[in-house]
């Protein structure tokens, strides 16, 4: 088979996306098309050929609306679409139910689980070696000596345990703390990380007895505020809440009262419910003791788009030598 890709990606991450294409499909593919708007690709939907859609950020949603346009028909366009992200909420793939049936989806899952996991292995050693007072008592010229805590035998509980959820269990077993997983299918078994993996009946007895609540839910219509006021209450007053998973999932309201009201201990975000998050929100006036607060880069390196761009370069020749690829495809109607 041999397809066109449309790479529908921001000027940014343009070079990056663009050094992999050009080395790894070159004889692979008919063409490679990148834009930032359906109207780049009208030549290549007009042609015929058979496509590839790469695609990120939420514009993406009115190209994969344009470019599916021929629902109904057996032999679709677009014979595969990918995302460079993980998380697929962003393009609203529930708007576009015909015109993404029947079309494989697959996305960037694995790629950013280590460096989203060593980003929560920072937390909770944020939390537990106070860099607030550290970089203070630098200030005032203080020899400041004081108890740092151990994360070694303290409890974690990661919930929505993936593939992020289990590199970020993986590295707090490391650590020597006790893990609980928290997934649908969750049985009461351990795991090869030495991780508990529980269903979510175990939930509110896990969220009690945890010293860190990791949040790592995909954002769905399931999963909105599933972080919220009674969430809050059911926690340790000594314990703190990370968030990597998606904003929507956290009502911050909720959370900013449990952080004021001393309810639980501090909070550490990377996802907002709106992104990016307004100058007039009370999240920038919540301590550095209580909120660690990142601008949703947890998972920016250097290689960030290099390592999703390669995942869609090998599904893609999969899909030329075959005409198939079953890795890493999204379930849709989970929305993840």
């Amino acid at each position: 088979m041999s397809l066109t890709v449309c790479a529908f990606v921001m000027q940014p991450n343009l070079p990056a996306v663009k050094s992999v294409l050009e080395a790894q499909l070159s004889g692979v593919v008919k063409e490679i098309i990148y834009g930032q708007s359906a109207d780049a690709f009208a030549a290549a939907k007009a042609s015929g050929n058979p496509l590839a859609l790469l695609v990120e950020t939420a514009a993406a949603h009115a190209v994969i609306k344009d470019l599916c346009d021929d629902y109904g028909k057996e032999q679709r366009r677009v014979k595969f679409i990918y995302s460079m992200s993980a998380g697929v909420d962003a393009y609203r793939l529930s708007e576009l139910e015909q015109e993404i049936r029947g079309i494989p989806i697959h996305n960037a899952q694995g790629c950013y689980s280590n460096i989203l996991a060593e980003h929560v292995a920072f937390s909770m050693m944020y939390f537990n070696r106070f860099p607030w007072r550290i970089v203070s008592s630098k200030h005032e010229k203080k020899w400041d000596r004081f108890n740092m805590v151990e994360l070694r035998g303290q409890k974690a509980v990661v919930i929505g345990y993936g593939d992020i959820g289990q590199a970020c269990g993986q590295k707090a077993a490391a650590l020597g703390m006790h893990v609980t997983g928290i997934r649908r299918s969750g049985d009461n078994t351990t795991d090869k990380f030495g991780v508990m993996v529980r269903g979510n009946d175990a939930l509110d007895e896990c969220v009690r007895e945890a010293d860190f609540v990791i949040g790592v839910l995909p954002g769905t219509e399931h999963t909105k505020h599933f972080f919220n006021k009674a969430f809050f209450a059911n926690m340790k007053p000594s314990a703190v809440f990370i968030n990597i998973g998606r904003g929507v999932s956290q009502c911050e309201v909720d959370l900013i009262d449990a952080l004021d009201k001393d309810v639980i201990r501090g909070a550490a975000l990377d996802v907002f419910e709106v992104e990016p998050l307004p100058k007039e929100s009370p999240m920038w006036d919540v301590p550095d003791s209580k909120l660690l607060l990142t601008a949703h880069t947890a998972d920016w390196t250097d290689r960030l788009m290099h390592l999703s761009a390669e995942r869609f370069a090998t599904i893609l020749k999969s899909y030329a030598a075959s005409g198939s690829s079953d890795a890493y495809c999204v379930q849709v109607h989970k929305g993840y």
